[in-house]
C-alpha cells in the first residue's frame, strides 16, 4: 500500500498525466492539440490503456502522432507515465478517468483513432452494457472520431 500512495503522489506531480485536481482536467476538452501537445498532429487514444504499453510503443513508432492513454487506475498510469518520461516521449499523455466520462475530455471529432487493446471482457450477461465494446460505448467513441478516419 505504501508504494501505491507514493506512485499516486508522483503521478499528481507529472505533467504528462491529467487527472482530477489539475488545471487541464477541467479545460482540456476539445483542446488537446493546443493546450497539451502544442501541435496539430493527429490524436490516437487508447481507452483502458492499463500500464500504457501500447500507448508508449505506438508513440515510439509514430512520432508524428499524439497519443493519449486513458485509464482510471493511477498505479497503472504511473508505469506508462514513467516510461514516457524515461524515454523522453513528448507525444504521449495520460488521462486518469472513467471511460464513461470520456466525452468530458475529448470534443466531437477530436480523435483520429481509438484503440481498445485489452478491455475487461465482463463475461457475465448482466454486464453486457458495461463492456467497452458494447454499442453504447462504440457510439460514444464514434462521436469523438474525425470523419474519414478508420472508424469516423
Amino acid at each position: 500500500m505504501k508504494r501505491k500512495k507514493e506512485r499516486f503522489e508522483i503521478v499528481a506531480g507529472r505533467d504528462n498525466v491529467i487527472q482530477a485536481g489539475k488545471e487541464l482536467y477541467d479545460t482540456i476538452r476539445g483542446r488537446w492539440n493546443k493546450l497539451y501537445f502544442k501541435n496539430e498532429n493527429p490524436i490516437v487514444a487508447e481507452f483502458a490503456c492499463g500500464r500504457g504499453e501500447y500507448t508508449i510503443g505506438l508513440a515510439k513508432l509514430f512520432p508524428e502522432r499524439n497519443f493519449v492513454g486513458v485509464d482510471i487506475k493511477g498505479d497503472r498510469i504511473w508505469k506508462g507515465s514513467t516510461r514516457a518520461v524515461d524515454e523522453k516521449l513528448g507525444n504521449v499523455g495520460f488521462l486518469r478517468t472513467h471511460i464513461l466520462m470520456i466525452n468530458s475530455f475529448f470534443g466531437p471529432r477530436e480523435i483520429n483513432e481509438v484503440w481498445l487493446t485489452f478491455p475487461d471482457p465482463r463475461p457475465r450477461k448482466k454486464d453486457i452494457k458495461r463492456r467497452l465494446t458494447s454499442p453504447r460505448y462504440l457510439d460514444m467513441y464514434k462521436g469523438l472520431m474525425k470523419p474519414g478516419g478508420p472508424y469516423g
